[in-house]
């Protein structure tokens, strides 16, 4: 006889009856009688286990000997398993600091910084002229020329 079980925390009723999942109604009702026999309360008085034993072999007899609750059982377990298989794990450490800083692997990092650092730029350079006054604006205006014409020199000299 083959045991098949999912997990030792979630038995199913094919595990409570002792049978193969593929198993026939025939073997199935086999395997009833056999354990109902072995398990049924008449024959080990005042036993607990029997009694709770005997719950769950007619419960699993019950969905296994039909064959629309036992398609929805085996559909159950199906799920139960795709839950339970192993999740992938996850990629190992890069081993030095160009496998984080490499182009290929971390352009979205690239392009996030040089967009903060040309905003941060622009918005320095408009605060700048802001606050600063035009350089223009500062130094004293320059006096057009008025030019004079001496016999030793010829120079531009400022209008007074």
């Amino acid at each position: 006889m083959k045991i098949v079980a999912m997990a030792e925390s979630m038995p199913t009723y094919y595990d409570v009856l002792q049978v193969e999942r593929d198993a026939t109604p025939e073997r199935v009702r086999a395997a009833y009688r056999k354990l109902a026999q072995k398990y049924h309360p008449d024959k080990m008085p005042g036993n607990a286990n029997a009694v709770r034993a005997m719950t769950a072999i007619n419960a699993a007899y019950e969905v296994l000997s039909d064959a629309h609750r036992r398609a929805e059982h085996d559909l159950w377990i199906r799920r139960a398993e795709r839950m339970t298989r192993e999740v992938q794990p996850a990629p190992a450490l890069p081993k030095d600091v160009w496998a984080y800083l490499h182009p290929a692997i971390s352009w979205p990092w690239y392009l996030l910084f040089g967009t903060t650092v040309v905003a941060i730029g622009t918005v320095a350079t408009a605060v700048y002229l802001t606050v600063m006054p035009a350089r223009t604006a500062a130094a004293p205006a320059a006096q057009p020329c008025q030019p004079t014409i001496t016999a030793t020199a010829r120079a531009c000299q400022p209008r007074t």
